[in-house]
């Protein structure tokens, strides 16, 4: 319950202070004199948009300061969230919000500041803290029945489904972040399978080559020495031939000379010392001819070898080409070869991540379709009840023969389930409120049938049946405000009007902007709102007696009241307290 509300140099208003009490509060006042302001206050102190323009003439600071009482038994899931959230510390239910406007520097920057029980928090956090406290309907705002989703707002308020709206919201958010990561781990290749397809076989190609370092250039190398093989061959026969080939190579003479050394041992043993610790120069020499001997007969096979020479740096070749651009030889295709086993194991991660992943959302989607499910069960059951609460409102509002009907898609548990494209934080319902006001005509959407003042009775009509809802099944305590619901309306219907909000506010309370006097004498409570002579100061009175009665001819009578006008005025105050329009009871349309 709203307590008190303050604000000072907002606007017109200097420094002014209300205090509420249970029950409908009504504020009157000459058309221009200021009663939206109050409303503003109101909205800045719950965290509504910060406006230049409201920081008053009187400095460049403007306040708003308002008290409420959080009954623990009735406070909103979402007040209290939104409190513990904040760190905000509640006790005996009493909650004090401020919200503070400041022009600075010569440019005049609009600077907010807001604070919930001394502590500082973010607008934001204020606007949720204030959307569990308070909900304004401005000027027109029956219109809103018209956007895309109100219905449904509507309908879930009506039906309680915080829970489940919450509960399907966050298997919406786990779906999406499963989604996105699924998608990421799908980027970098247009067709992964194909990708590492294509870095298999280059490996296998690689490692079918073997290549080796230094190949090329040993392979070159051994290429210019096979263009000269005429020239070796000669060289090399007579090499063979000058060590072991012929009776007076050198082989045969060293063979003479050691089996003559070998005699002289015999004969002299100071000989025999000569040959301890000499090399076996036959056996090397032999080595060598065996060498120069098998270094021949390669180059004689010289046109075979040249030919794998050339296949070989051809090979290469083409495989420098293909996954090096060209350069780096044998060493740059090793290299290839790691960096492809590396993706390889990359794409492997990759894909077993991605899998996992996909696995992944498809649980985190099963679990938002289960939710949805859920959430689109208990709209249907709730719009069965809130069209038999509306049905029961309308004709009292002057609409005793029109019907309501709301639609839902899917339409119940048979349908399938909708595609992903209908997936939304909000679950994949759309709602759509159905009406007819006549019946000759067929129920139609609510935006191509109904006129202004029957959507603006449909509007009250549905907010008295979803409010009276909400607090039975919720324990909702938020005030409501309403600024000017009761625009297009007259005579009996006005009446009505004004009686339908003060039965809503039996259970809550309720602060209403009003120009009829039928909705202002049904008040338990009466501000005047009334600007001063020089245009630049807004007052606010509290009425009651005499002065209340005034005010009520006024609206009667206009600005000359008249004993006519106070006699219907006194009539109207009298008859506030009899039950003459049983909210059932129809009334003829206007």
């Amino acid at each position: 319950m709203l307590l008190w509300l303050r604000a000072r140099n907002l606007a017109l208003i200097e420094d002014v202070s209300v205090e509420f009490e249970p029950g409908l509060h009504v504020f009157t006042g000459e058309t221009g004199a200021g009663k939206s302001l109050l409303l503003d206050a109101l909205g800045l102190a719950l965290g509504a948009r910060a406006q230049a323009r409201l920081v008053g003439p009187r400095g460049p600071r403007a306040t708003v300061e308002a008290g409420f009482h959080l009954a623990e038994e009735r406070a909103s899931a979402a007040v209290t969230e939104a409190l513990d959230r904040a760190g905000v510390a509640v006790c005996d239910g009493e909650v004090l919000v401020r919200r503070e406007l400041r022009l600075a520097g010569a440019g005049g920057t609009l600077i907010s500041r807001a604070a919930v029980n001394g502590s500082a928090v973010p607008v934001g956090t204020l606007r949720a803290i204030g959307s569990g406290l308070a909900e304004i309907f401005g000027q027109s705002e029956h219109l809103t029945l018209l956007r895309p989703g109100v219905a449904r707002d509507i309908l879930d308020a009506a039906g309680g489904h915080a829970d489940l709206l919450r509960e399907v919201a966050n298997a919406h958010r786990r779906w999406r972040g499963a989604e996105a990561r699924v998608e990421s781990l799908g980027t970098g290749a247009a067709d992964p399978t194909r990708e590492r397809v294509g870095l298999e076989r280059a490996l296998r190609e690689i490692e079918a080559a073997a290549p080796e370092p230094g190949e090329r250039e040993a392979l070159t190398g051994e290429r210019r020495t096979l263009a000269s093989r005429e020239r070796l061959l000669r060289l090399l026969d007579s090499v063979w031939s000058d060590l072991y080939g012929t009776d007076t190579s050198a082989s045969a003479r060293i063979g003479s000379a050691m089996r003559d050394l070998d005699e002289a041992a015999e004969l002299d043993p100071a000989t025999a010392e000569v040959l301890v610790g000499r090399p076996d120069l036959l056996a090397e020499v032999e080595d060598l001819a065996e060498s120069v001997r098998d270094r021949r007969d390669v180059i004689e096979a010289g046109p075979e070898r040249l030919a794998e020479i050339e296949d070989r740096l051809a090979l290469l070749r083409r495989l420098e080409r293909r996954h090096t651009d060209g350069a780096g030889g044998p060493e740059a295709l090793l290299e290839r070869a790691e960096a492809i086993r590396a993706e390889l194991a990359r794409l492997e991660a990759r894909e077993s991540a991605r899998s996992e992943a996909t696995a992944a959302a498809g649980v985190a989607e099963a679990a938002y379709r289960e939710g949805a499910r859920r959430l689109g069960a208990a709209r249907r059951t709730a719009a069965g009840a809130l069209e038999t609460a509306v049905l029961a409102e309308l004709p009292g509002l002057g609409l005793p023969k029109a019907r309501f009907r709301i639609g839902l898609d899917p339409r119940g548990d048979a349908s399938p389930d909708p595609p992903r494209a209908r997936f939304a934080a909000s679950g994949w319902d759309q709602v759509e409120f159905g009406f007819s006001a006549n019946p000759g005509m067929p129920v139609a959407p609510l935006a191509d049938v109904a006129s202004g003042g029957e959507t603006s009775r449909f509007f009250l009509a549905l907010q008295a049946a979803a409010a009276e809802r909400a607090a039975r099944g919720q324990g909702d305590s938020r005030v409501l405000v309403f600024d000017e619901v009761d625009a297009g309306v007259s005579g009996r219907v006005a009446d009505a009007v004004g009686r339908r909000l003060r039965r809503l506010a039996t259970d809550r309370q309720l602060l209403c902007v009003t120009h009829l006097p039928q909705v202002a004498a049904l008040g338990s409570t009466h501000f005047r709102v009334e600007k001063l002579e020089s245009g630049a100061v807004v007052r606010i009175h509290r009425l009651a007696g005499e002065t209340r009665l005034e005010e009520i001819a006024r609206m009667l009578a206009g600005p000359e009241v008249t004993e006519a006008a106070r006699r219907n005025a006194r009539d109207l105050l009298s008859g506030a307290s009899s039950p003459s329009l049983d909210p059932a009871q129809e009334i003829p349309s206007s």
